[in-house]
Order: structure tokens, then C-alpha cells, then sequence
């Protein structure tokens, strides 16, 4: 006779890995989107700054009538919504042994996939709306690495971010040949800030945060950001069972989350990103014929464009770029190149009277 061997499901399930979100703890959450989908932010507008007078009138201008102090105002709309529904049927889960209980699948689903997702779609607009993004085609090694790090938080210095409140999320790659970095090495500053939740030391006063390769923009090596750069609502986090759910004999759930993530107009220079492809290069601009060329080196990208001083990114004032334009005198042009599947480029922000 044969040998007939017993076959056994285990009670436990072999769950697959997750970890906890490496973008919450530098969301910005400055502005609130309650009762509505879409928020208006103002800003207003710089004073002209003068010499004052002791005589005469208008005394504070020079001798000029004051003007009224002008203002702008962007746009954001929470446009993410991603849900999911799936049926549990009590005669399936009878015969499973209820390995399938409601609120650990609901946990898996939330941990293993919606984590991911929102930590990549931040990361992902972030880098877009960034105000310096750098291509160098040269991947960066443990030998290069230190000095462009401090080159971006030098970036970062120059356009008056502040110094508090700032991180660099840097790719797995990358965290190994920071590890290599001969300058760390016996630097206890940088190993013994080895915290929590992919923080893997500091530099220079900033965290650096290892996220994996593919939660970051193709291409992408590492971004620094100042935490209040960003609005991250996170307006909605459903996650429910129904038990009595009708035509279903068991369970039915269902998850719905709404979230998004925008970098406000006025703090896009709070955002660096560097990498070695994959980021469309920012416009240059060159004076013909006594009006103004946009262009860059990117083939088939598309420029945008301001010649108000806003932030061509996030203005209702953003115009494409089509052929040669004149800008008035005194006037800020402010440009940037997008093309689909790449990163955005920077921001160029250039006078009329230095474009040469």
C-alpha cells in the first residue's frame, strides 16, 4: 500500500514586508482643506523700499503718490482619491479556518500598499515642484556624494530658506555610498543619528532619510526639503467591514483615502533635487532682436512661463512658450521645461534688463 501524507494549512498568515511612511514626518500641514476640495493661498505683493524725505510731501516715496500694495494668490485642488472593495464570503472563510480576519487585512492593505503609494506620490511632487533640480550624468559615488550634498544645502542657504526643518531623502544606492563616504566614516555626528524610520544619520544638522530606489523619480539620487515647503493634506482615511452588507453572505470592505501633496508658489526654492538623468533641463533665455528665447536642452519639452514674478509651477498667470516674447523693463521672467515621464526642470528667474 502507499504512504499517504497529511497536509496542513497554518493559522498564520506569511504576510509580505512593509515599514511605516518615510515622508509623514516632513509633510507640511500649514493650510487645511476642511469642507472643500480646493484652497487660495494669497501672498502679498513686496514693498517698494525707499529713502525717506524730511520735507515736502509723500515723504515716505520719495515725492511719489503711494501705490496700493498688490497681491497674488495660487490655486491648489486635492485631486487624489484611491479606494479599494473586496468580499470576504463566510462560506469560503468557514473552510479556511477565518484565517481572513477583517480588521488585519484592512491593516495589511493599508500597510503594505497605500503607504507605499502616498510616501511615492509625495516624493514624486515634491521633485516636480522643486525650485532647483540638478542633472548630472555622472552617478554620484562616496567620493562625490558629501560635497553635493552641502553644495544643495548651500543652494537652500543662498535663497534664505531656513535652516531648521530641513531633510534630504536620499535612494538606497546612494545611502550605501554615503556609508562609504571616506568623511563619515569615524564622524559620530553622522553615525550615532542613526534614529527611526529610515533615518540613517545627519549631516551638517540635517537628517538624511534612505528611501528605496523605487519610491524615488527615476533617476532621481536625493532631494533636500524644507518641511514647510509642501501643503500634504490628508483629508480622508476610510478603512470598514460590513458584516450584514446586502447579497452578501460575509464580509464586504472597503477603503476610500484622500490625499495629495502641493509646493507652495513662494517656497519652491525650499526644495533641491538632484540626479543623474531623468530631470528635464531648466530653460535658458537669450536676448534676439531685442526680444527674449526660451529654450532647453531636453528635446520635446515644453516651457512655461511668467513675466510677473510668479512662480510659473503654480501661477493662473502661466503662459506655454511658443516663439520669442518681449518683457517689460524691470519685469521678472520666471520659466521652467516639463516633459511627460520626466522630472520638471528647476525655476529660472532672470530680469529683462540682465537677460543678455
Amino acid at each position: 500500500m502507499s504512504v499517504n501524507l497529511a497536509t496542513k494549512y497554518e493559522s498564520k498568515l506569511d504576510e509580505r514586508f512593509t515599514q511605516k511612511s518615510l515622508t509623514e514626518a516632513w509633510c507640511g500641514h500649514d493650510y487645511n482643506w476642511d469642507g472643500t476640495n480646493t484652497i487660495k493661498v494669497w501672498t502679498i505683493g513686496q514693498a517698494a523700499i525707499n529713502n525717506y524725505t524730511a520735507s515736502g510731501a509723500n515723504r515716505f516715496t520719495n515725492g511719489n503718490a503711494p501705490t496700493e500694495l498688490d497681491d497674488e494668490v495660487n490655486t491648489y485642488t486635492l485631486a487624489r482619491k484611491r479606494s479599494f472593495a473586496h468580499t470576504i464570503d463566510i462560506t469560503n472563510n468557514q473552510d479556511q479556518m477565518f484565517i481572513k480576519k477583517t480588521n488585519a487585512v484592512l491593516k495589511q492593505i493599508w500597510d503594505e500598499q497605500l503607504v507605499p503609494e502616498i510616501d511615492m506620490y509625495r516624493l514624486g511632487e515634491w521633485a516636480n515642484g522643486a525650485g532647483t533640480a540638478v542633472i548630472n550624468s555622472t552617478a554620484l559615488t562616496n567620493q562625490t556624494l558629501i560635497k553635493q550634498l552641502l553644495v544643495g544645502g548651500k543652494a537652500l542657504n543662498n535663497a534664505l530658506v531656513g535652516r531648521d526643518g530641513r531633510v534630504c531623502f536620499v535612494t538606497e544606492t546612494m545611502a550605501v555610498e554615503l556609508k562609504l563616504a571616506s568623511e563619515l566614516q569615524y564622524n559620530e555626528s553622522f553615525t550615532g543619528k542613526a534614529i527611526v524610520n529610515g533615518q540613517i544619520g545627519q549631516i551638517n544638522g540635517m537628517p538624511i532619510v534612505a528611501v528605496p530606489d523605487s519610491y524615488m523619480p527615476e533617476g532621481v539620487e536625493f532631494m533636500i526639503k524644507y518641511k514647510r515647503a509642501s501643503a500634504d493634506p490628508s483629508k480622508l482615511k476610510m478603512l470598514r467591514s460590513h458584516d450584514k452588507a446586502p447579497g452578501i453572505a460575509g464580509t464586504l470592505i472597503e477603503g476610500l483615502v484622500r490625499y495629495d501633496s502641493f509646493v507652495l508658489a513662494q517656497k519652491a526654492m525650499g526644495i533641491y533635487v538632484y540626479g543623474s538623468s531623468g530631470i528635464v533641463a531648466a530653460p535658458t533665455a537669450s536676448l534676439s532682436s531685442s526680444k527674449i528665447a526660451l529654450a532647453s536642452t531636453t528635446a520635446g519639452a515644453t516651457i512655461k512661463y511668467t513675466t510677473d514674478g510668479s512662480n510659473p509651477k503654480t501661477s493662473d498667470t502661466a503662459q506655454t512658450y511658443s516663439s520669442t516674447l518681449t518683457v517689460e523693463s524691470g519685469k521678472t521672467l520666471r520659466a521652467y521645461a516639463f516633459k511627460s515621464g520626466m522630472v520638471n526642470s528647476g525655476i529660472l528667474s532672470v530680469l529683462e534688463d540682465s537677460v543678455s
